[in-house]
């Protein structure tokens, strides 16, 4: 969500004011869903493993949503309109499908390491 609050995104000039409209959904989006997540983690009512369930689903949507948009007719990444902002690791490009895949990762491994401690 801070990756969006700079002249890339949020306050780019050349963006159309829908497009900021649709940026700010986003970061709430991203915020909420990360938020519900961290809040079913920290339940301590109701069922501990639906709570788990939670905490790992409801974050990881929004990864998968934005790995999704790749999907779409015209739809790239930051590297499209500003490649130099883009970092590279050993010629592979840090960007938003990268990150996607590694947050999905991080997530899955968590709720793994988490659903057999409990087990």
């Amino acid at each position: 969500m801070l990756a969006d609050w700079n002249q890339t995104h949020l306050f780019n000039p050349d963006w159309p004011l829908h497009a900021r409209f649709h940026d700010a959904q986003t970061i709430l989006l991203g915020s909420l869903l990360g938020a519900g997540g961290l809040y079913s983690l920290r339940r301590s009512g109701g069922r501990p493993g639906r709570n788990l369930a939670l905490g790992a689903l409801l974050p990881s949507l929004f990864w998968i949503s934005q790995a999704g948009s790749f999907l779409f007719p015209g739809a790239e990444g930051l590297e499209a309109e500003f490649p130099e902002k883009v970092p590279r690791i050993g010629g592979v490009r840090l960007n938003e499908r990268a990150a996607s895949a590694l947050m999905l990762a991080l997530l899955a491994l968590g709720y793994s390491i988490e659903y057999g401690r409990r087990s």
